[in-house]
């Protein structure tokens, strides 16, 4: 039975090799059909060289059963029996690799890198999400920065920070002109001759607060050699003539210092600017608009006390009562956030006329001192107030019996003796020299004998006022046995002088009024 199916399986294969139809059966069925259920169908991949044979596949009769294994002479028996030159059909593409040749490398030439194709890299390239947000961050970042080192670059005024005022006098062939009208703005003027800076806008900040942009913002110019006052339509220009043929310059002081290029002058708080046009070197015939007592003439000394900004302002306190004839120092004090002044309208009522009284210095800085001496004849209600601050209004009340002459208080023995004042020149004991800068005396150390007069003149080197004021044996200043200078105060390049005499020996303090703290000296009486 095992031989009749061997010989059956090696027919069929026969029949497949050589291209016969394999055997029907008598029921017209092929005779594998005929075999018994069960029966596994083994078949084989060719053999043909260099193909591998694939692997075999069992498919199960229905009546199951397996087939044993074909063997090693069943295969080589099939392989000789096949036609020579028979190539089988189903061949592997990779066939060439298993038979060793070599395959013929041809060199590819690399893409040429166009416009398009980088395009296409660049939006084909792959972002994480929080990449662009990281990107557009920076950037702002950095326009910030960009920004807070362009405003800091810009220096000062600064919007917010600072207020600043600085006074300001134009004089035209040695004539004082009206101040300027009002305009609006951050850098800009209430036509009370102040010049007021607190920017209001990025463009009003440091050099956008240039004098010469003070000038346009009130539709006026300002250059090396020509001037047009705001609202006014001549414009003057060196070389132009005044009345009497004289030839015209213009020139700009500030601090009574002349300064040959203003084209970046920003002015700061406390600047007192004098414009001119006329002949170089003449002295302005100065308007007087303000009465000048000296310290030394006060019988009595009232503290006044200012505070606030330029829309708060006011006075401590606002109403001040003394005699008519009385002579009274009002100490200022400004304990505001910015600069303020003190002007007192004089019996006509009137502020910016010859009779005003006016602080000195003229702009008070925040936590600095003033002194405004003032004397009444008549009785009545006189006003004063802040040219930067008009909100700042108090009011002086001169009333009761009337002084008829200043008191001249008698020193205590050994104190100071003021020298006797005469039209000529003093004759003196002894004369020493002393140079002011702006922060100091040269020299600061002075020796004189007690009992001997003695002259100190002095010179103003430096660009603020000054003067020199000897504390007594009270070793106290602001009182009766004070020695002042005079003129006082001295301005930049002004000579003065001091004429004492001291009996009792012993170290005396001086200082400047003006600079209390920095500006001090001794003088030794032996």
């Amino acid at each position: 039975m095992e031989e009749e199916r061997r010989k059956r399986r090696r027919g069929r294969r026969r029949g497949r090799d050589g291209g016969h139809r394999p055997e029907q059966g008598s029921a017209g069925r092929p005779a594998e059909e005929r075999r018994e259920e069960g029966q596994p169908d083994v078949t084989e991949e060719s053999e043909a060289p260099g193909v591998l044979p694939s692997r075999l596949r069992f498919r199960l009769g229905r009546r199951g059963g397996a087939d044993k294994e074909r063997t090693e002479a069943d295969r080589r028996r099939a392989r000789e029996e096949r036609p020579a030159g028979e190539t089988h059909a189903n061949v592997s593409p990779l066939s060439f690799w298993r038979r060793g040749r070599t395959r013929t490398y041809r060199e590819q030439p690399m893409p040429k890198q166009t416009l398009g194709r980088t395009l296409r890299r660049v939006r084909g390239l792959y972002l994480p999400p929080w990449v662009p947000v990281a990107f557009i961050i920076l950037v702002v970042f950095g326009i910030l920065v960009v920004l807070f080192f362009a405003r800091g670059a810009a220096g000062r005024p600064l919007i917010g920070q600072d207020h600043w005022h600085a006074t300001y006098q134009v004089f035209v062939c040695g004539e004082r002109q009206p101040n300027f009208p009002a305009w609006e703005g951050g850098v800009h003027t209430h036509a009370d001759g102040v010049i007021h800076l607190h920017p209001f806008t990025p463009a009003e900040e440091g050099m956008g607060a240039r004098l010469v942009k003070w000038f346009e913002y009130g539709g006026g110019k300002l250059t090396q050699s020509e001037m047009r006052m705001p609202g006014r339509r001549e414009t003057l220009k060196n070389g132009d003539t005044c009345d009497d043929g004289s030839e015209g310059v213009l020139q700009l002081f500030v601090n009574d210092v002349r300064m040959d290029d203003w084209s970046r002058y920003i002015p700061q708080d406390g600047d007192q600017v004098r414009i001119e046009f006329g002949p170089e070197g003449l002295t302005p015939a100065e308007q007087e608009d303000r009465i000048v007592i000296d310290e030394s003439e006060a019988t009595r000394t009232v503290d006044l006390e200012i505070t606030g900004g330029e829309s708060d302002a006011s006075f401590r306190p606002d109403s001040i009562d003394l005699r008519p004839g009385e002579t009274v120092k009002l100490a200022v004090k400004n304990t505001g956030s910015i600069s303020h002044q003190v002007r007192v309208a004089g019996p006509d009522g009137e502020y910016n006329t010859s009779d005003d009284y006016v602080s000195v210095p003229e702009t008070i800085l925040p936590d600095e001192d003033g002194v405004v001496v003032v004397r009444f004849n008549e009785e009545g209600r006189y006003e004063f107030h802040d040219p930067t601050a008009s909100v700042a209004i108090g009011t002086l009340v001169a009333a009761g019996e009337p002084v008829e002459e200043p008191a001249e208080p008698a020193p205590d023995d050994g104190a100071a003796q003021p020298a006797p004042d005469e039209g000529a020149p003093q004759s003196v004991d002894v004369t020493l020299d002393v140079k002011m800068g702006d922060s100091f005396y040269e020299p600061s150390e002075l020796e004189v004998e007690a009992g001997k007069s003695f002259r100190i003149n002095l010179t103003n080197d430096g660009k603020l006022i000054h003067n020199l004021r000897i504390a007594g044996v009270d070793s106290k200043y602001e009182t009766a046995d004070d020695l002042i200078s005079t003129p006082s105060p001295l301005g930049s390049g002004v000579t003065g002088e001091l004429v004492g005499q001291i009996d009792e020996p012993g170290v005396y303090s001086f200082r400047s009024d003006f600079q209390t703290g920095e500006m001090v000296g001794t003088i030794t009486v032996k």
